[in-house]
């Protein structure tokens, strides 16, 4: 590509970031990110079948690339926080291209492996940190901009899907739509380039020590403080409980109706699909539901609702009662990501990087909650394993203060 060309395309870059204001710029790398997402899983039997793969390099495959994003990703949410972060969010939309179209192409197992894990990495870079900057732009209203920016990544999921179908209506290979998503990844990055990230926002460790907020030192001190800050700590500890009845609930689901409620393969899929439509009705219903309502009061009011509505869910023996049961679950836990994420930023205010990294280091609990369930169930069945999610509303009820203290005295001192 000649000079002049990249002059083209950095004006026409330039002209489109007038109909694109960053707020809604990242939104759409949010959609972009679960639109990946759902490509993937859509696509990923025959990734399978194509590449060869026995079970467990599928497993690798799934599994690798978080685990080492949960070692890497807190290093990248860090020197978020300095003045590098709108190069690294840059960099990781970079990668993305490249990495799409690598595995578009690709046709072992290690390469396979080698463009998830760097995938993974990217998406830190590319989607996270800016999920943290959009937080930073939005200081007071962070469930509000969390709730769309949930809203935006669902309808990327439920379109992922539907781009795999349509590549195959077409007759075309599932490396068609990896190839298809390098276009967005490409223009979202090539609009980044040419926008005006909002300046860092004035720190009390750049008063404290002027000039020294950058250096490696400083960074890991600030991560050491924030990880002693009991408001910031209540917060992510809380999302992750709250987890339990949200991706949680959703991974045993289809197991739980299959194996303990006894629906047939057919009729699980159209009850998943039916809890995703809920869960995207949700999100919807949210947004104006926080412009009007205090986010705390809600989650507390949702959750007294979910706990008692998901003890009669594994009490009720009829499976027209479990089935309606889910789904008000599911349209219950409204606001609860949105608002739990959105007051961990709150508690943090101008280090959103180091709020995600510590986010980063409190997942592996999810893992591990995750793990407990399965262990359980297997050793006593799934049916009294899932009454181990109760934590979730339970932890909600007793944690979540019922005022809002002011955010300045929960900055790190």
């Amino acid at each position: 590509m000649n000079k002049r060309n990249i002059a083209f395309l950095m004006a026409r870059a330039r002209g489109l970031r007038i109909a694109f204001p960053l707020t809604l710029l990242f939104l759409l790398i949010e959609f972009f990110d679960e639109l990946h997402y759902g490509v993937q899983g859509a696509a990923f039997p025959y990734i399978k079948n194509d590449l060869g793969l026995t079970y467990a390099q599928a497993g690798i495959l799934l599994g690798l690339p978080g685990l080492l994003g949960s070692i890497f990703e807190p290093l990248i949410m860090l020197a978020g926080d300095t003045s590098l972060r709108k190069s690294l969010v840059i960099l990781g939309g970079s990668s993305l291209v490249g990495v799409v179209i690598l595995l578009g192409m690709a046709q072992t197992f290690p390469v396979a492996l080698f463009a998830m894990t760097i995938s993974f990495l990217a998406s830190g870079a590319f989607v996270t940190l800016s999920q943290a900057t959009l937080m930073d732009l939005n200081p007071s209203r962070e469930p509000q901009m969390m709730a769309r920016w949930t809203l935006t990544g669902s309808m990327g999921n439920l379109a992922g899907p539907l781009l795999v179908a349509a590549v195959f209506t077409q007759g075309l290979s599932w490396r068609v739509s990896y190839w298809i998503l390098a276009v967005p990844a490409f223009t979202l990055t090539l609009l980044l380039l040419t926008s005006r990230f909002p300046p860092r926002q004035q720190r009390l460790v750049d008063r404290v020590h002027p000039g020294e907020a950058e250096a490696p030192s400083s960074l890991l001190i600030g991560l050491w403080q924030a990880v002693r800050n009991t408001h910031l700590m209540r917060w992510l500890i809380l999302l992750n409980f709250s987890d339990l009845l949200l991706d949680v609930f959703l991974s045993y689901s289809a197991l739980y109706f299959s194996d303990v409620v006894g629906l047939a393969p057919t009729q699980v899929a159209f009850m998943m699909s039916a809890l995703m439509a809920a869960g995207l009705l949700a999100n919807i219903l949210l947004i104006p539901i926080l412009e009007k309502v205090d986010g705390r009061r809600l989650v507390r009011l949702t959750a007294w609702i979910v706990g008692v509505g998901y003890a009669a869910w594994l009490l009720t023996p009829w499976v027209w009662s479990k089935i309606v049961l889910a789904l008000a679950l599911r349209l219950s836990t409204l606001g609860w990501y949105e608002v739990l994420q959105g007051e961990a930023y709150a508690a943090l205010p101008g280090r959103s990087g180091t709020v995600m990294a510590i986010n980063s280091i409190t997942g592996l609990l999810d893992s591990a909650l995750v793990w407990m369930v399965g262990w359980v169930a297997g050793q006593i069945g799934l049916q009294g394993a899932m009454w181990l999610l109760l934590a979730g509303p339970l932890s909600l009820i007793l944690f979540i203060p019922a005022r809002r203290q002011p955010d300045l005295k929960h900055v790190v001192q």
